[in-house]
This record gives C-alpha cells, sequence and structure tokens, in this order.
C-alpha cells in the first residue's frame, strides 16, 4: 500500500480545513452566493431529462444522459463546443449499448483528455457482477469496447471510475448491491496502472474516507482532491458530496459541498481543468437539467497549468511517436510519463502549482533531435493554458538547437543541478548518432559592465595596467662639486637606467677622479584600471564541453565558441537572447 501511496504524497492546508471541521458554521466557509449558469437550450431540451455529465479537462466535450421520447429510456449522448458559450447538438453515443437491464446508468466518466471514456456494465465477457469497461475515440469515431480485466475488476461489483489526470491512477466503488439505478455497501478503492494492458491490485482508500457507504469518486485535476459521494451522517440528505485532500498519504476528514448539496441524490458531478467551476444537474421545472456553479474560492481543488499540443516531424507535419516526461529537476524524480497518442501525435497533461517541472518530449526514433521545457509554477496564482505544437526534426549539418533546461547557478559558470537532466538528453543523443559533430554555442543575453563591482552579475573582471613614468629633472650628473642643470641636458636610456649627461663637459677629457657621475635606477610605478563584466559565456560553453568529455563523448565530435551578442534571437529582448545553441557540422 506504501508504494501506492508514495505517488499520492502532496502537500494540503490544514489551516483550510479546520473551518469546516467545525459543522455550526457553514456561513463562515460560504460566505459568497454561489452562481448557477444552465447549459443552453439545445444542450438541455426542454421537455427532456439531462443529468450525469461527464466534462474533459479542457472543458471541450461532455457526455451526459438524456431521456428520449421514442424510447422512453434514458441514453449516453456525447457532445462538443463550438464556441465560448456555444454546444454543438447532441448526438447519442450509440457504441454502448445503454439498455437499462445492462448498464449502471451513472456510472461513467470522461478521461481528461477527453479521449477515452469508462462506464459500468454487465455486459457478456466480464469478470462478474458489473464491470468497468472502456472505449476510446479517435475524432468522431469511438472504438470498440474493452473490459479493464483483473484484478482491477473481480466477481463483486465494480463501477463509478475517475481516472486520474496522467492516466496513471484509477478510483472506482465496490458495491455489495448495484443495479442500473444505484448501489449501496459501496467503498472507494484505487488502482495502479502497470502497462498498456493490466493494472495492479486495487486498494481501499483508509478513513476517514471509508467509513459508510461511500461511491462516486473523482479525482480533480490537481490529483490530489477527490470528490465524492457518500451517505454518511451529518448531511442534507440522500447522497451528498464530499472533499477530501491528502497530505503525506493521509486522507483529510471529508467536507460537504453544500453549495450544491440538497434533500436528493447530489453525486454525478464533474470539474474541468480550470477548477474553479462544477457541472452538475438539478431539478428545474420537474425536470433534471445540466448546470455550471461556481466552486468557492477556499475550496477549489489547487490551480494547474493545462499543457496540450501535438509532436509532429518539422518538415512533413506527420505525427511522431516520442515519450513524454515531467520530471522534479532537483530532486531527478519522475512526475509523470506519457506517449504521445500514434493516430495524430497529441497529448495531454495537467500539472499542478507550488514547483518547477523539467518537461521533454524523446522520440522513437532517435535519429530525431529531442525538445524541453522548464515550467516554473510556484506562485501560479490561477488556472493557465498553453499550447505546444513540437516541431521535430533530424539535424543537418548547419541545424542549430537551443538547450531550453540548461541553467547555471546564479551569477556563476556552475551548472545547477537543473540542468542535469538536459545534459543527460543531450549525452544520450550523442550516443546513439556518433557520427553527429557538434559546436556548443553560449550567446549573451545583455552585456555589463561598470569600473566597482556594482552588481552581483559582473563576477568578470579585465585589468589593464598603466606604466607611470618618472620625471627628467630628478636625474642629475654632477662634475666635482658642480652640479649640471640645464637646457642643454641630454638623457639617454640604457637598461632601464636614466643617465643625465652634459657632452660639452666630456670634451677632450674634463672629467677627472673628483668627477662623478651619479646614476638613477628607474624603477617604474604601475596603475591598474579594473572592468567588472557579466560575459561568462565561453567558460559556459566549456562547462557543457567538459561534461560531455567526462560521458565518454570523442573529443573531435565537440567544439565550443563564445558568441557574446553577435547573434540575438530577438534584439529587442536581450534575456531571451541569453542561450546554448548546439549547432550540427
Amino acid at each position: 500500500m506504501s508504494s501506492l501511496y508514495k505517488k499520492l504524497i502532496e502537500s494540503t492546508k490544514f489551516s483550510l480545513l479546520i473551518c469546516f471541521l467545525v459543522i455550526i458554521v457553514p456561513k463562515n466557509c460560504f460566505s459568497q452566493e454561489t452562481s448557477k449558469k444552465l447549459f443552453p437550450r439545445n444542450i438541455n431540451t426542454p421537455y427532456l431529462n439531462q443529468l450525469a455529465p461527464s466534462m474533459s479537462g479542457d472543458g471541450n466535450t461532455m457526455v451526459f444522459l438524456s431521456d428520449e421520447v421514442s424510447s422512453k429510456r434514458l441514453n449516453m449522448q456525447f457532445t462538443y463546443k463550438t464556441g465560448p458559450e456555444r454546444w454543438a447538438d447532441a448526438e447519442r453515443l450509440t457504441v454502448i449499448d445503454n439498455s437499462f437491464e445492462l448498464n449502471h446508468l451513472r456510472g461513467y466518466s470522461l478521461s481528461f483528455d477527453g479521449k477515452t471514456l469508462f462506464y459500468t456494465t454487465l455486459k457478456a465477457g466480464g469478470i462478474g457482477g458489473y464491470d468497468i469497461w472502456y472505449v476510446t475515440r479517435t475524432g468522431n469515431t469511438w472504438g470498440q469496447p474493452k473490459n479493464l480485466g483483473k484484478p482491477l475488476n473481480s466477481p463483486a461489483h465494480e463501477g463509478d471510475p475517475s481516472i486520474s489526470p496522467d492516466g496513471r491512477f484509477l478510483y472506482f466503488m465496490r458495491c455489495d448491491q448495484m443495479n442500473m439505478n444505484g448501489a449501496s455497501g459501496c467503498k472507494i478503492y484505487v488502482s495502479e496502472k502497470k502497462n498498456n494492458v493490466f493494472w495492479g491490485e486495487p486498494v481501499e482508500l483508509p478513513a476517514p474516507i471509508n467509513t459508510g457507504n461511500d461511491m462516486t469518486p473523482r479525482i480533480m485535476p490537481d490529483d490530489n482532491t477527490l470528490l465524492f459521494g457518500s451517505t454518511r451522517p451529518g448531511g442534507k440528505g440522500g447522497v451528498d458530496v464530499y472533499m477530501s485532500k491528502q497530505s503525506y498519504g493521509i486522507w483529510s476528514d471529508p467536507v460537504p459541498y453544500n453549495f450544491i448539496n440538497s434533500e436528493g441524490d447530489d453525486q454525478y458531478i464533474s470539474v474541468p481543468a480550470r477548477s474553479d467551476l462544477l457541472v452538475f444537474s438539478m431539478k428545474q421545472n420537474d425536470k433534471d437539467k445540466l448546470v455550471m456553479a461556481k466552486i468557492p474560492e477556499e475550496i477549489q481543488p489547487e490551480k494547474v497549468l493545462q499543457v496540450k499540443g501535438k509532436v509532429l516531424d518539422a518538415a512533413s507535419g506527420g505525427a511522431i511517436k516520442a515519450t513524454i516526461q515531467v520530471f522534479d529537476p532537483v530532486k531527478q524524480e519522475l512526475i509523470q510519463l506519457m506517449r504521445t497518442d500514434l493516430r495524430d501525435g497529441s497529448f495531454y497533461m495537467l500539472l499542478k502549482d507550488g514547483a518547477k517541472y523539467d518537461f521533454s518530449v524523446t522520440p522513437a526514433d532517435k535519429r530525431y533531435f529531442f525538445a524541453s521545457k522548464m515550467f516554473d509554477l510556484t506562485g501560479l496564482e490561477r488556472f493557465t493554458a498553453e499550447k505546444e505544437d513540437i516541431l521535430l526534426e533530424i539535424p543537418q549539418s548547419g541545424s542549430s538547437v537551443v538547450l531550453n533546461n540548461i541553467i547555471f547557478q546564479p551569477n556563476s559558470i556552475q551548472l545547477s543541478e537543473e540542468s542535469t537532466l538536459e545534459l543527460k538528453r543531450l549525452f544520450l543523443y550523442l550516443k546513439h548518432n556518433p557520427n553527429s559533430k557538434i559546436e556548443i554555442g553560449a550567446h549573451l543575453g545583455e552585456y555589463l559592465e561598470d569600473s566597482i563591482q556594482s552588481n552581483p552579475d559582473l563576477t568578470e573582471v579585465i585589468i589593464d595596467t598603466i606604466e607611470n613614468v618618472l620625471e627628467a629633472d630628478s636625474l642629475v650628473l654632477t662634475i666635482g662639486n658642480d652640479s649640471l642643470i640645464n637646457k642643454d641636458t641630454t638623457f639617454t636610456v640604457v637598461n632601464d637606467t636614466m643617465m643625465n649627461i652634459n657632452e660639452e663637459k666630456l670634451d677632450e677629457g674634463i672629467l677627472n677622479n673628483t668627477d662623478s657621475l651619479e646614476e638613477k635606477v628607474y624603477e617604474p610605478k604601475f596603475i591598474y584600471k579594473y572592468t567588472y563584466h557579466n560575459d561568462r559565456s565561453e567558460q559556459e560553453a566549456k562547462a557543457i564541453f567538459d561534461f560531455l568529455i567526462d560521458k565518454g563523448v570523442p573529443a573531435d565530435n565537440l567544439s565550443y565558441k563564445s558568441y557574446g551578442l553577435e547573434k540575438p534571437l530577438i534584439p529587442e529582448e536581450s534575456v531571451k537572447n541569453k542561450r546554448i545553441e548546439v549547432t550540427f557540422f
């Protein structure tokens, strides 16, 4: 059990929970009026019921149940967004048999990427009782249903699945009794995916989650908050929605979502990645209608960054098979791993706030160069979405690629630990492509200098030496008792010695034993001029060169160079011009 929950360990705000542990003070915790908004009329057909919505993480696709006059039964419907406030007319999802006798009608959910639909059914070919099955979507086409198999499914009843954002964990309920409309004697379990086919042995969530009849789990976009239905004492009636967060493997005391709980059953809900909206159904004029409600800020899941896009060949635009990895760059721990969709190269992931993430794309074809990016989500204040269409290429002579995740210690040429993953990726590429010859080019973003070290970034210094020359009248020639200093004096420099000689007195042997030639030895004095600056680019390039040499890359395949300010990427944005760039030869 401990290994399974290692992934689930995250921090939480215990101060928030104190507010909810006292049942008598809900107004202190829910001070704002919750606003609700109906879906448009082409989704909420006036004379029919619409209920049990499940939405993809990006909020662009949704499934729900709706009855039809012709069949007098509930059928699963699929729709997608066509504009900010517009949805396409819903169509029946015919790949799933919607008969009353076969399915646990509301026991389904969409994956966060919107491409997999999990549901609960008695369909033939199962393990026993109700089982969890799934279908996948390519474009507008759904594949054939598949059973998740043992040990996740068992002879008991399994249903109401909810997949984690990274696709690694599946939360679901296992019940003593289940039929098309409800279940009883339920407990919530979680199973970890072992590979593309098999799931691990399910683990029952500990108290205070499973203390009664707990069901319909929904793991939130932050992968740390769980919403679920429960009939535990203290609710408003029927099945109520509760929230719990985990910290260091311990789940917090569940908090009722009283802003939507009612006297009836309230359990089939969905929260997209933006995390501030909840989608559910409620009665209006005796009919169930789909509604969006604002989650009070104090009980919202943690904020996340949504990253979606495609990995494509830069030349052809075709999909590339690749592995996407997300690491903690300091601890060097793997956070997420996924593979691109083989059909279109697409991927989807959510990263929660409070950390830095080393994001990389490694193509299966080792001739392609990798791609990387560093996401700093320390202090993420709101939901953010990024579209990353990543174009990969097989490097040719003259190709240049920026190494995005090379980071040096502040004001230093010392490589940061956060650079280790990027350096290893570069080494592995060169190992798989031994004939590649590269130049490591370091580019400066902005050149700074001063005569004093006025900025911590001014770590480099140039020292210029200036010689201070002595003046002529400090040197004297003495003949006998006379000192001769006049305008006719000439100066001769011999071996750093300056001599004062009156040439007229040297004629015809005038000098005698009483005459002396006073010699002054020239001792130069120096003035030092200091220029402090921040150009460490050559040492930075050499640091990477040395790393690769130490790893065993042949020196003949490597060179390094400082480009300083020569080749700016964006002249008006100096920060973006500082980079390490690899050029192929």
